[in-house]
């Protein structure tokens, strides 16, 4: 068994290390407006991940930097330029790259492909660090690349994508991977990880949603494309990051959606999963 790295236990990425979240623990009862400030800022800087994803997909594919708010956006594209597209969607501190395994598959089953790097990752200039930053990211890509039909999204590309559907119906079929099906539910885990106190989660709460939208309104989830668009929804029992208990929540909100739960890949690595690869590309494909 691979040892995990230094900032993730047992599949989890570890926001702060131990003696940070006992800081917290103590500031955001003493000062949770203060400390809620500190976390959102945590939480809207994802890391940006690179490795070689990027010398990768330049090689094999077409590279295309498109503006978005003043700042370069990195996308690949791969086929037949006019054929239809599926667009790949990573999530939070992710990349493009890591889709790397569902290109091939998706082209040798006759669909076009575009990946990107979200805003303030990979490659990608900006910053895109919360729900609504993603959804701007994802629109931009669909209304820039040709027939977009299909799309596959991982975590909280997953969630933002869902929020996405409601104004691009042109998308024939979805593949959602390892998103929180409640963004309340997956807020209030954060929260606990890094050690806030329940005042300073509802600071965080507040503060996030004066940016955008309340919570509620979001996890409702209403004017989905139902009778349009047909989803899969992917979800690993042992992961560790977004809860799995909730999966079935996509199943209730999606009449007729399709569920597959796996076991044994966790948060990150279900997304490389051969069963999963195989079983999302021929949905996507229209198999």
């Amino acid at each position: 068994m691979k040892k995990a790295g230094k900032n993730r236990t047992n599949g989890r990425v570890e926001l702060l290390a131990p003696n940070q979240r006992r800081w917290v623990r103590v500031t955001s009862s003493l000062l949770p407006g203060w400390t809620a400030e500190r976390a959102e800022r945590l939480l809207v800087r994802p890391p940006r991940a690179r490795g070689r994803a990027a010398e990768v997909l330049d090689a094999w594919g077409e590279r295309e930097d498109v503006e978005l708010n003043g700042h370069a956006m990195a996308l690949w594209h791969f086929g037949e330029a006019a054929g239809p597209r599926a667009v790949l969607v990573h999530g939070w501190g992710g990349y493009g790259g890591q889709f790397s395994t569902w290109i091939k598959p998706l082209l040798d089953a006759g669909l076009a492909v575009t990946v990107f790097d979200m805003p303030g990752h990979g490659e990608s200039a900006g910053r895109a660090g919360r729900v609504d930053e993603f959804m701007t990211a994802i629109s931009t890509v669909l209304t820039h690349v040709p027939n977009p039909v299909a799309l596959a999204a991982h975590s909280m590309g997953g969630a933002a994508s869902m929020q996405v559907l409601r104004e691009h119906h042109e998308l024939e079929r979805v593949v959602v991977v390892a998103a929180p099906a409640s963004l309340a539910h997956h807020m209030a885990d954060l929260s606990r990880r890094v050690g806030l106190s329940p005042a300073a989660h509802e600071n965080l709460v507040d503060r996030m949603e004066s940016a955008h939208k309340p919570v509620a309104e979001l996890d409702a989830l209403s004017g989905l494309p139902l009778g349009r668009t047909r989803a899969l929804f992917v979800h690993d029992r042992d992961d560790a990051e977004v809860s799995f208990a909730l999966l079935a929540r996509f199943g209730d909100l999606w009449p007729g959606s399709e569920l597959m739960a796996t076991e044994g890949y966790g948060h990150y690595k279900v997304l490389g999963a051969p069963e999963v690869v195989s079983r999302a590309v021929g949905f996507l494909a229209g198999a």
